[in-house]
Parts: C-alpha cells; structure tokens; sequence
C-alpha cells in the first residue's frame, strides 16, 4: 500500500516537473523567435535607411543627409538592442562626422585634406554597415 502510494506520488511530482521544465522551454524558444523576427524586421529597415542615406550622401547635401539622419535617430535609439554588431557605433560615427563636414562647409574651411579624410571615413562606414547587415543576415 505504501509502495502504491509513494509510486503515486513520484508519478504526479514527475509530471509536474516534467511540464514545468517543457513550459520553461518553451517560454525560451518562444522568446529567442521573437528576437529573431524583431532582428530581421530591424535589419530590413536599418538597410534601406543606410542605403537612403547613402544616396543623400553620394548625390545629395550633407544637409539633406543630416535631416535624414536626425529623422531616423528615434528609430535608431528604440531598435538599438537589434541592430548586428558595430552598426549602432558606425551610425554614430557617421553622425558625427557628416555634421563635422557640415559645419566645415559652413565655415567655408578650405582645409581640403581634412575633408576628404572625413569624406571617405563617412563612405567607409557606411560601407561597413551595410556590411554589418549582410554579416548579420548570412547573406
């Protein structure tokens, strides 16, 4: 009797572990999908953001490329926990130095060498994000 209900027992504890260890994996499984998605939805938008203002860069003013990086910056600060590897520290070098040649151009500074150094920092990162995307998407 008291091997019937201590295998009784046993039975009902292993249950319970054994659905309170397939909740709690689940749980994970669920949440690194959700990250997953949000990663890939991020990614598409951090591409055709960077590629945006690739082209505002290249064709563009550094006023144009500064309004667009400065109407995309919410979007980068909420998505920042997504974005693959060196990306959120190349968007804001690239921040940094397009404001830099802006100001240059405002100033009329004539120090050509200077500015095509941070002329092509600003291409070289960029380049590097796109990079960072591709990396961070197999692609």
């Amino acid at each position: 009797m008291v091997e019937t209900l201590l295998g009784g027992l046993l039975a009902i504890l292993g249950g319970w572990g054994s659905t309170y260890f397939q909740l709690r994996y689940a749980r994970k499984n669920k949440m690194e999908e959700v990250v997953a998605e949000r990663k890939i939805e991020v990614n598409s938008q951090a591409y055709s953001i960077i590629k945006e203002i690739q082209g505002a860069f290249i064709q563009g003013t550094l006023e144009d490329t500064n309004k667009l990086l400065f109407t995309h910056e919410q979007w980068f600060f909420d998505n920042r926990l997504f974005l693959p590897g060196q990306f959120p520290s190349l968007w804001l070098s690239i921040k940094v130095n397009v404001s830099k040649l802006a100001r240059r151009e405002k100033m009329n500074n004539n120090d050509t060498l200077e500015t095509e150094n941070i002329h092509k920092s600003v291409q070289d990162d960029i380049k590097k994000a796109i990079s960072e995307i591709h990396n961070d998407m197999r692609i």
